[in-house]
């Protein structure tokens, strides 16, 4: 029986819907019967006691005293059948049917009986019934009879001149009352698996109209696929959720067309890219084997064979960085990093390739500005830039690299004096193998396109941002923005 309802098959959202319908349903059905069940007993007893409350009223005012001594019953209750056979002092008569007979009763102030209707000595009448009302206070309850028939009971006093001469006593079976409720309590049990059902029904075709909408966005996105991702589901004209599902659909859809046609055309350089340097070791190595060249033109194609893999090692590196970055991968240090400590490293490691390039490089740093990373990854940021700001800058210009604070924020400034980039092509410089000139290709002082797109994801990955402003003829400047160290 181990994990039983693993092997049913799941009921679907649809039946699901039902079933929590009808159960809420059932339980808001059992609460409407049972407060129309109390709310109808309340007031058919409400109704029965103030029938008994008027009839004893009546009957108290038929009833009166003379000169303090006998009590005298006037008009229609003196011809009550059998009332007053307990005043002509006769042995009490045989009950009759409470359910046919009248219930009344007269007593004196010593609670005496005078006159009693023969179904009232079938009742079980408790003392506080009497003695209460010669107290003043009226008195109303339930009791039952020898046979065990519920009756309701008012009992009043008689009054007369402010001093009370007697009770007088009304009853009248519950029987009616009871066969009320029992009838209404069958046919709201005979109702309810109606309803029930009627309910249920009616709440799966609710829940088949509500998902039709769904459905029609299940059947198109099933017509999408890999290959044609530029299709969208189509979104329905009520503002409602379906149409928020719809276009976080589309939205979804859009974002994966952008990040497959990012993905094409990333395999695509990087077989281009991979190409070329294979193409070169193999030409190279074709030549060596001809054995036509000297023992120096050997070493020179040896050189450029080793060049060559050099380069293939290094874009290899680059790609594995990439996917790294992309599946969340690179395992970050989690330490204190002097952020204008590694401007200065970096300056420093630069400096032959500045010289190189007849670029001058300039550090100016505003005290420590710590930041909370990978101290290595954040190195290869900072030496990415400068590479970049030496690489593509004229001769004779400058490279700066500026760090400061702000608004709880650290920024690495790396600005040069270079050509610049037109507006244009700002937003692609992060892209993988994206070059401003589609015709530059690697040289030793190039790149393979893939260094500004592994910093930005670096930085990214710190919970910062890589901003770039240029001009043409007035060069570029490279903001990195990180969130200080606590």
């Amino acid at each position: 029986m181990k994990h039983l309802s693993s092997h049913i098959y799941p009921l679907g959202i649809r039946w699901q819907l039902m079933l929590w319908y009808s159960f809420v349903f059932a339980l808001l059905m059992v609460f409407a019967g049972l407060l129309f069940y109390n709310r109808l007993q309340s007031t058919l007893a409400g109704s029965l006691d103030t029938e008994l409350q008027l009839q004893a009223q009546q009957i108290a005012g038929d009833i009166t005293i003379e000169d303090g001594q006998g009590i005298t019953v006037h008009d229609a209750t003196a011809d009550l059948p059998g009332f007053g056979r307990a005043g002509r002092g006769q042995h009490s008569p045989p009950p009759a049917d409470v359910n046919l007979d009248i219930l009344v009763r007269v007593l004196d102030k010593n609670g005496q009986p005078l006159r009693t209707t023969p179904a009232f000595y079938a009742l079980i009448v408790p003392p506080q019934s009497v003695t209460q009302p010669l107290h003043g206070l009226p008195w109303q309850g339930t009791i039952t009879t020898v046979d065990g028939q519920a009756v309701r009971l008012y009992s009043r006093a008689l009054v007369a001149d402010n001093e009370i001469f007697g009770v007088v006593q009304v009853g009248t079976t519950l029987t009616q009352v009871d066969t009320t409720l029992q009838d209404v309590s069958v046919e709201l049990l005979l109702l309810a698996p109606f309803m029930l059902a009627l309910g249920g029904l009616i709440s799966y075709w609710l829940t088949a109209r509500a998902f039709m909408p769904i459905e029609r966005l299940i059947k198109a996105a099933r017509k999408i696929r890999a290959g044609d991702l530029r299709q969208r589901v189509p979104v329905p004209r009520p503002h409602d959720e379906v149409r928020d599902l719809a276009l976080t659909l589309n939205e979804m859809i859009e974002h994966l067309e952008q990040a497959f046609t990012r993905q094409q055309r990333f395999v695509a350089d990087a077989s281009h890219e991979l190409r070329t340097p294979v193409a070169v070791i193999r030409n190279k190595a074709d030549m060596a084997l001809m054995q036509i060249f000297t023992p120096d033109e050997h070493l020179n194609v040896f050189r450029s064979i080793y060049s060559e893999t050099e380069r293939l090692s290094h874009l290899i590196s680059n790609l594995l960085a990439l996917a790294h970055l992309d599946e969340g991968q690179v395992r970050q240090k989690k330490e204190v990093v002097r952020l204008d400590h590694l401007a200065q490293v970096v300056a420093e490691m630069t400096e032959p390739l500045a010289t190189e390039h007849q670029v001058n490089i300039q550090v100016e740093t505003k005290g420590q500005v710590c930041v909370s990373g990978d101290e290595a990854r954040l190195l290869e940021v900072v030496m990415n830039l400068t590479e970049n700001a030496i690489l593509y800058n004229n001769a004779a210009g400058t490279v700066s690299l500026s760090v400061k604070s702000k608004d709880a924020l650290a920024l690495l400034i790396v600005r040069d004096t270079g050509i610049g980039i037109a507006s244009e092509h700002i937003p692609h410089l992060v892209e993988r193998f994206y070059r401003v000139d589609p015709a530059r290709t690697y040289t030793a002082g190039g790149n393979s396109g893939l260094g500004l797109a592994i910093a930005d994801g670096i930085v990214r990955a710190h919970g910062g941002s890589l901003t770039i402003e240029s001009q043409i003829g007035q060069g570029s400047t490279f903001t990195v923005a990180l969130p200080l160290s606590q």
